[in-house]
């Protein structure tokens, strides 16, 4: 394919884009969301007592807590709370999730969970999905900033019933919203290595539309040589009813992010002047439109959803960063993606049916102009059989049309008391190959055209106890327990043959090994005090993770992901009332990967209101100073410490600024 036929179809996908979201105009996304936090907001949090009903992000939905697999929730006030700058920060205190970061304030994150690797896990903005067809590397170039996130669920298993095939492990859904109350909000801070950092988010209502707003800068000289960044983040959505009955909904999505750093040991060690930047640029637009169908003795409900969505990602990488002709590599991909699904509910059962459509392109100086298209189709039906819940799908899939795979999901739950859920669910999950995979070359790294796509079969049963917050005691409490079983076939994995020769000369090629097997088990302890004092404990979170993994490796091999995956992982958090107003949370993180040294990190963050809208708040990082590696040959940085300022006004009462 010539570069001239690549290009005209960009144009062409460009103005396929602009069409549907013409079309939709005529017809409109999501269900109007409840903004049940505004309805809290007035109830200080340290007495708060009331259990939102809150559901989970995806196709089917559903109550958050009738939940029937591993989902971890990170809504505003935990993300206000941690010692955080990025979103790749935050996930490194949830339960599973092995965030691998190669810097400061999320520059370039691997995010792998319950022993995957980031190939293996799907990020989604707003439901759109950020799968990156030339290298998982790229997926978290999230263009959000922190200060705008309304929540963020991380999905511990396989995701095909929620949100389709892509992950083999699970997946992160960040949402940003916008409302209809006037909320301004905006933060600064400066720090060592000359680092700043400052992130600003308005959200309003202009006539129908509800709008939200968001913009950051992160920068840094770098906490050793040639690891300095600049990063831009842009997000902007919009959500407004179409019609007399507003039974119509359109919402749109936007957003860039700009990334520009030294990437000195972020591939290879041989060469410390490796420089990179990476774009990202998103526009997506969703429709949703919702009416009822009524019969003596019952009603029943029919929801149509769709959404279209453009993502486009530049990636420049040289090895020596002031010599751009020694060797450099230029990537652009596209990814244009096509949604439907059609919802039927009676009395408490749900069918749900689908279809997805993706075109994937890519113009690399390495890589070649490559291009391929995803196909797949679902059925999926849920409810309530008695007392017990059920969630059942199958999606079948196939890439250019050949070699249809199907994908089947269960779940099941049931209340054992008011307080207590115990769940089980099993479903099989698959990835193709990246074109890095099968394609980079370089000295150190040959890819594999023939490589296969990876499957999973994966099973999980949990145990939830979320009692009752009115109660007459001074305390409540949360606990969970998950045991899981998750085994790959024609695993994809980067391997060499060993060598006396240090260092190994030998290159790393990708293959797919026969099978891989991860065992583990998931607990988590949430410790709640109810209290009108002014100094003393407020909460204590601990959660503990522990991955075996089985492999079929000859012992003249050396693998770069599959042995290096977690295995013991003990997250805490202590939050502490020092005065009235002044809170203090310590943090406390323990890693040990399968082969790797075990390291520990202590963070901290104090937050001191001075005037109803203004708070100072200061942060310290690894303040035990320890050393440690999580990716590639990158010395993350030692003791560090940030000062900041934060300006927040909501208003409840009148909505319009």
């Amino acid at each position: 394919m010539s570069e001239i036929t690549f290009l005209s179809k960009q144009k062409i996908n460009l103005s396929f884009l602009f069409f549907l979201f013409q079309f939709t105009q005529l017809f409109a996304q999501d269900p109007v969301r409840i903004p049940i936090d505004s309805l809290l907001v007035r109830i200080p949090s340290r007495v708060m007592t009331i259990q939102q009903i809150e559901l989970v992000a995806g196709r089917n939905g559903g109550n958050f807590s009738t939940r029937m697999q591993s989902i971890e929730k990170l809504n505003q006030a935990t993300l206000n709370n941690l010692p955080a700058r990025s979103i790749a920060d935050a996930l490194s205190f949830s339960a599973g999730v092995d965030v691998r970061q190669r810097g400061l304030s999320g520059t370039q994150a691997d995010i792998g969970i319950r022993g995957g690797n980031f190939e293996q896990s799907l990020l989604l903005v707003n439901g759109f999905k950020m799968t990156d067809p030339q290298t998982g590397h790229h997926a978290a170039n999230l263009p959000i900033p922190l200060i705008a996130v309304s929540e963020i669920q991380v999905f511990k298993s396989p995701t095909v019933l929620p949100f389709g095939q892509s992950a083999l492990t699970g997946a992160v859904h960040i949402g940003a919203y916008a409302q209809d109350a006037f909320e301004v909000k905006t933060t600064a801070y400066g720090g060592s290595f000359n680092s700043f950092g400052a992130q600003a988010m308005v959200r309003m209502k202009i006539k129908k539309y509800q709008q939200l707003l968001a913009v950051a800068r992160d920068q840094s000289a770098g906490h050793w040589y040639n690891s300095d960044f600049k990063n831009h983040q842009l997000f902007y959505t919009s959500s407004h009813s179409i019609g007399e009955n507003q039974r119509h909904r359109l919402t749109y999505t936007a957003a860039y992010t700009d990334r520009n750093f030294g990437a000195n040991g972020f591939y290879t060690n041989k060469f410390p002047d490796q420089w990179e930047r990476t774009t990202m640029a998103m526009a997506g637009v969703k429709h949703n439109f919702h009416w009822y169908s009524k019969k003596e003795g019952s009603t029943t409900y029919y929801q149509f959803r769709q959404q279209a969505m453009l993502r486009s990602h530049a990636d420049e990488f040289r090895l020596k960063r002031n010599d751009p002709a020694f060797y450099t590599n230029t990537h652009l991909s596209n990814v244009l993606s096509y949604e439907a699904q059609l919802s039927v509910n009676v009395n408490r059962q749900q069918l749900l049916f689908g279809l997805e459509q993706r075109l994937e392109q890519l113009n690399s100086s390495n890589l070649g102009l490559r291009e391929r298209q995803y196909q797949s189709a679902f059925v999926q039906a849920q409810g309530l059989l008695g007392t017990m819940s059920y969630a059942a799908g199958l999606l079948v899939f196939a890439y250019n049309f050949e070699n249809p795979q199907l994908m089947p999901s269960i779940q099941i739950g049931r209340a054992l008391s008011f307080h207590q859920f115990v769940f089980a669910n099993y479903s099989r999950g698959n990835r193709v190959p990246t074109w890095t995979e099968m394609y980079y070359t370089d000295p150190s790294n040959v890819g594999n055209p023939n490589l296969q796509p990876e499957f999973s079969h994966a099973a999980e049963f949990g145990y939830r106890y979320n009692p009752n917050q009115y109660n007459s005691k001074w305390y409540f409490w949360k606990a969970d327990a998950a045991l899981f079983y998750r085994q790959h076939t024609n695993m994809i994995d980067w391997v060499r043959e060993t060598s006396l020769v240090s260092p190994n000369p030998n290159p790393w090629m990708p293959v797919n090994i026969a099978n891989v097997a991860f065992t583990g088990m998931e607990t988590s302890l949430q410790f709640n005090v109810k209290k009108s004092g002014t100094w003393g404990v407020n909460k204590l979170n601990l959660n503990y993770t522990y991955i075996t993994a089985k492999h079929n490796f000859t012992s003249a091999q050396e693998s770069r992901y599959a042995i290096t995956s977690m295995r013991h992982q003990l997250n805490g958090q202590a939050l502490f009332d020092l005065s009235e107003k002044v809170q203090l949370n310590f943090t406390y993180r323990l890693v040990q990967r399968i082969e790797q040294p075990l390291y520990q990190v202590v963070d901290a963050k104090i937050l001191v209101p001075i005037k109803s809208k203004w708070t100072v708040f200061a942060e310290g990082n690894n303040l035990t100073n320890a050393h440690y590696v999580e990716a590639g040959f990158v010395q993350m940085p030692g003791r560090w410490f940030k000062l900041g300022l934060t300006f927040g006004h909501r208003a409840i009462d009148n909505p319009r600024p």
